[in-house]
């Protein structure tokens, strides 16, 4: 598959069998996942979650309880991942995929997350014009990703699209409307969340 000749991809495919229990991103990526969720139980009730680069399953499963009616969709592109969160979570519907080739039809969620998987992206703006497509009206996307300060840029390449005005211009682009954008752990700089409504 497509999906499994990026070199960043197999690196996420070798550590998926240990992707869960890693100690070094469990405790940010719970705080990150917390802090989103609870942002869009204020500005929604959801029938159709969507997340994109969904990795193990994590996101999912704390949505399942927030929202334990709703229909539950996880996408990576990475298929060990996905083996890993069907294990883990039979209860949802997960599919090996790029976040710039969603396999769901127009306006059929109500709600998309994407939280610390936007920096992989090829194509940001492709990637978010997609989740804008899968979008009903009105729909809600709550992008949690990393953002460094420009001098950085010239060191870390995947950040450098990352900015916050950057972001906000991506989502416009897309077709969708930023309702809010901030730096909400008071401890971490560098995490910013995007929160944009389909036009």
């Amino acid at each position: 598959m497509e999906t499994n000749q990026n070199p960043e991809v197999e690196q996420f495919n070798l550590r998926a069998a240990t992707y869960e229990t890693a100690s070094s991103q469990g405790y940010f990526f719970d705080k990150v996942q917390r802090r989103v969720l609870k942002l869009a139980k204020e500005k929604c009730e959801p029938n159709d979650i969507l997340d994109v680069g969904c990795g193990t399953g994590r996101l999912l499963r704390k949505a399942k309880q927030q929202w334990p009616c709703a229909r539950l969709v996880g996408i990576d592109a990475a298929d060990k991942m996905i083996q890993q969160a069907t294990q883990l979570f039979p209860e949802a519907e997960f599919h090996v995929a790029m976040a710039e080739a969603l396999p769901l039809s127009d306006a059929s969620v109500d709600i998309a997350f994407s939280t610390l998987s936007f920096h992989h992206w090829t194509n940001q703006l492709k990637g978010i014009s997609e989740i804008a497509r899968v979008l009903r009206p009105k729909g809600l996307f709550v992008l949690a990703d990393i953002t460094i300060p420009r001098w950085m840029s010239v060191f870390v390449r995947h950040f450098r699209r990352n900015s916050p005005a950057t972001t906000r211009e991506i989502f416009m682009q897309a077709g969708l409307t930023v309702e809010l954008q901030q730096q909400p752990l008071r401890w971490s700089r560098v995490l910013l969340v995007t929160a944009g409504r389909k036009n």
